[in-house]
């Protein structure tokens, strides 16, 4: 993807985010461009025909614009009237006079305009249409190319996979809006759920509308990276999201590969990672992009994204500006996941150490209350027995070993005659616990069938088909209980 597609990205995947620290700052920007506060020219607004670079007071009307929008609007207000006037200057000694081709008169001004400032956000684009060949001043052209992009980067996600025994490993190429990624992030995080230590490649990510990966990092709520905006002043801050899918990994190990074309949303989630000690970072240092940008239209042709706000960290005060971000394992690049395959190897076996130790313990436990339950059953104690098959299916939980085929094959230990209020109180708590499966209860039906237990089974037979109708074996049984 070109530099001007992540920067186009990033802004509109900021405007669609709901309840990002971007979105209202973005929209703000972008009314007030609509509004034609910033336009030059009069195609966009008025219809007119598009002008030429070839006419000598057009291109003077953008070149003062750009200028003029770095010297109000550039985030570091001390320094932008000194840029501007720089920029000014390679204007006024005929710099940009001999270029009339868009796209070169654009890359051009880019690259004065990241020399003067030494910031790699800023871009000045020629406005063209996505793959679909949309009308490139139309309304729809934006959101069209945002979801255009979306879906050919599957919206970040370039590679998810299981490395070796206990090591899990995910590819993120851009950072989208979590609204937009959230259903893939939480089917990303599911594979990952049984990783003793993951990796995490963003190598090759250049940012986006915000980071949401450390959310299932790190406890909720904990301040990340916020935003100082010149504008009104304030830092607004980001914390970690609640409501995320499933719960965080707070104890995992996890690694960071990091490159030079680590940018923006992703060198963020990098810091924040660091700087929480949540991570082991390898690579090479990052590009060193901590600004975050609006979006100002100039005329019908071209469009300016300039860094409007700062990131500011809650934990050292500070950002990556200009720096990047330095791992902790410096390799080059395209050796980090090599260097941090052995790092992750021992984190694999230290972690799975103190897991297993723990796990032992429960186990231990539960087969304790296993026994007085399967004893207490037969000797006709119901109320007590109950309890001790709750207190066992809580630890199960806690020691992230429940699932209905758990039960499922915990109750086929009890097949015995002395042993059936054993099963059937297994497979009661399996539907009860999972009460939108129709395995479960079918399985309850088939114990209660093969004991005798007639209205039982026609019952759980007909919850059966009402999860999943024509289920042909609910149905067979359904008819020959109501005979």
């Amino acid at each position: 993807m070109q530099a001007c597609d992540v920067t186009a990205y990033r802004f509109f995947a900021s405007i669609l985010e709901q309840g990002g620290r971007e979105s209202m700052r973005n929209r703000k920007a972008l009314a007030a461009a609509l509004g034609g506060l910033l336009f030059i020219g009069s195609s966009a607004a008025g219809g007119g025909q598009t002008r030429s670079l070839a006419d000598r007071a057009f291109k003077e009307d953008v070149l003062r614009k750009v200028a003029d929008i770095v010297e109000a609007r550039y985030v570091l207000a001390d320094k932008a009237k000194g840029f501007a006037d720089e920029f000014r200057a390679l204007v006024r000694s005929g710099t940009y006079d001999a270029l009339t081709d868009p796209a070169r008169f654009a890359e051009k001004v880019t690259a004065d305009l990241i020399a003067i400032t030494r910031d790699k956000h800023l871009n000045f684009r020629v406005v063209v249409s996505s793959d679909i060949g949309e009308e490139a001043v139309g309304s729809l052209h934006h959101p069209v190319r945002y979801a255009r992009l979306r879906a050919t980067e599957n919206v970040g996600f370039s590679r998810l996979d299981w490395l070796e025994p206990g090591i899990g490993y995910l590819d993120l190429r851009r950072f989208y809006s979590f609204d937009q990624a959230r259903d893939m992030a939480v089917a990303a995080m599911t594979f990952l759920r049984n990783a003793r230590a993951i990796i995490i490649d963003v190598r090759e990510n250049g940012g986006g509308s915000g980071d949401y990966l450390s959310s299932y990092f790190l406890p909720y709520p904990t301040q990340l990276s916020g935003s100082y905006s010149r504008e009104t002043g304030i830092v607004t801050e980001a914390w970690t999201s609640r409501d995320i899918g499933l719960a965080p990994r707070l104890d995992v190990p996890v690694f960071i590969l990091l490159g030079p074309n680590t940018f923006s949303a992703a060198e963020s989630f990098a810091y924040d990672m660091r700087s929480r000690k949540r991570a082991t970072l390898v690579g090479e240092p990052t590009k060193g992009g901590a600004h975050s940008v609006d979006l100002f239209p100039v005329g019908d042709r071209f469009e300016f994204y300039v860094s409007t706000e700062r990131g500011v960290s809650p934990v050292t005060g500070g950002n990556w500006e200009g720096t990047g971000v330095i791992p902790d394992i410096r390799v080059p690049a395209a050796e980090a996941l090599e260097a941090a395959l052995p790092e992750a190897r021992e984190a694999v076996e230290a972690f799975g150490r103190d897991r297993d130790a723990g796990l032992k313990e429960a186990v231990a436990e539960m087969q304790g209350l296993a026994d007085a339950a399967a004893k207490l059953y037969q000797e006709g104690k119901s109320r007590r027995a109950d309890a001790a098959l709750v207190a066992l299916v809580t630890k199960a939980r806690s020691a992230g070993l429940l699932s209905e085929f758990f039960l499922n094959v915990f109750a086929y230990n009890f097949q015995a005659p002395e042993d059936e209020r054993m099963l059937l109180a297994i497979l009661e708590k399996s539907s009860a616990i999972y009460p939108r499966s129709p395995t479960a209860w079918a399985m309850l039906a088939a114990a209660y069938d093969s004991r005798g237990k007639r209205a039982s089974a026609l019952r759980s037979y007909r919850r059966v088909l009402e999860l999943d109708p024509g289920q042909p074996v609910a149905e067979k049984k359904v008819r020959e209980l109501s005979k």
